[in-house]
């Protein structure tokens, strides 16, 4: 009896059913269960809602970092000769004739027309204003570099101190660290187009700006008086411009004239017709004409930046101000990444730029022209009213400026 009253117990025991007391606690167990499941569910949800959300913020951050534009600001300035009055008023203070640059505004680099050899050898100033001789002294060279990083050298004075003083030149600005492009003789180079280094601005949707530095070419020619093109010559930019922005820099032109002559004209448009972006011309110390030819701009002569002619004509230039902008994309950021090697070996980087397989950038520009007024004891500062008019009026600057509107629409 008693083993019988023991497996009904157990029975019971199994069922849950000790007593009358424990009836109910399957039930609530059963409502406590439910309430931690809901419970569960909604911080589960809330936590999975959060880590959406972070993950989309996240996201929406990592794609404002990258960039999606871009750009640069460039001025363009005509001849300089840091010699004769130009260097007998500055003395030792070597910042004085590019001390009001500033007025002219704000842009990633300068890029000058340098008219003298840097060389240790002394020429009295009665000779260099007699005999039509220059000669810049080395102690020029680091503000030079602050103010024009980049220079070009196709100029007919630059031979005023001989080949060994071109040799010099050459040896000394690129000690400094200044980019050159150019020389006296053309025909002295086996290739006359170089990669020279721009600044650039990454621009993200977030509007931040990061600095870096984007790879160009730049053909330049001296072809004032004694030089020529010659077969095949232009044709280097030909071959840039097949897979490089290509800026075309010549030296040329009979001095003292208002008006480009047919010679010069020819030259220019070769070189849009061999590819260039656009052309500026330099070497008749006046401002000149410019024009557009297929839809390419052409400045003929900018005139003197910074020098020591007294003629008004000979003080007033136009310094041609390119702002540059391009979507950026995988190949833009493998040009970027190209330039360290490129500033080192100009002269390779469209060979590098080939092996790499990149494609042709493919920039949009902006040009517009700011005057200045400088010359004798005054220094190149951003010209007033009148003397802009003058220098839009020779340039025929708002027929062209309406031109190149008419050719990007």
């Amino acid at each position: 009896m008693s083993i019988l009253i023991r497996i009904k117990m157990g029975k019971y025991l199994a069922f849950g059913y000790r007593s009358k007391k424990s009836k109910l606690k399957p039930t609530i167990i059963v409502i406590l269960l439910l309430i931690f499941l809901v419970v569960g569910g909604v911080i589960l949800w809330r936590y999975k809602q959060t880590k959406t959300n972070i993950t989309s913020k996240t996201n929406t951050s990592q794609n404002n970092n990258i960039p999606y534009q871009v750009d640069g600001k460039y001025l363009f300035s005509g001849t300089i000769v840091l010699s004769r009055d130009v260097a007998r008023y500055a003395g030792s203070n070597y910042n004085q004739p590019f001390s009001q640059m500033y007025t002219l505004g704000k842009y990633d680099a300068h890029i000058g027309v340098l008219e003298c050899p840097i060389t240790n050898n002394y020429d009295s100033f009665e000779n260099e204003v007699q005999n039509l001789v220059f000669n810049c002294q080395p102690a020029w060279v680091p503000t030079l570099k602050k103010y024009f990083p980049i220079l070009d050298l196709s100029s007919d004075h630059l031979n005023d101190e001989g080949p060994q003083g071109i040799a010099e030149t050459f040896a000394t600005l690129q000690q400094a660290g200044i980019q050159t492009v150019g020389t006296y003789n053309p025909a002295s180079l086996s290739d006359d187009c170089k990669a020279i280094i721009l600044p650039v601005r990454l621009i993200d949707k977030s509007d931040k700006v990061t600095s870096a530095s984007l790879p160009i070419a730049i053909c330049s020619y001296n072809y004032k008086e004694l030089f020529s093109p010659q077969p095949g010559q232009l044709q280097s930019i030909q071959k840039w411009s097949r897979l490089m922005p290509v800026i075309a820099l010549f030296n040329h032109g009979l001095e003292y004239q208002l008006t480009a002559n047919s010679q010069t004209v020819a030259i220019a448009h070769q070189m849009i017709d061999y590819g260039a972006d656009f052309v500026i011309g330099n070497g008749t110390h006046w401002v000149q004409n410019t024009e557009v030819y297929k839809g390419k701009l052409i400045v003929y002569s900018m005139g003197n930046f910074i020098f020591d002619q007294i003629q008004y004509n000979g003080r007033i230039a136009l310094n041609l101000s390119v702002a540059m902008t391009i979507k950026y994309n995988r190949n833009v950021e493998r040009w970027i990444s190209l330039s360290p090697i490129c500033l080192k070996q100009p002269e390779n980087c469209l060979e590098y730029a080939q092996k790499e397989k990149l494609s042709k950038i493919k920039p949009s520009y902006t040009f517009s022209a700011v005057g200045s007024y400088g010359g004798d004891a005054r220094v190149a500062t951003l010209a007033n009213a009148q003397q802009q008019a003058a220098i839009d009026s020779i340039a025929n600057w708002q027929s062209t400026e309406r031109l190149l509107t008419k050719s990007t629409n």
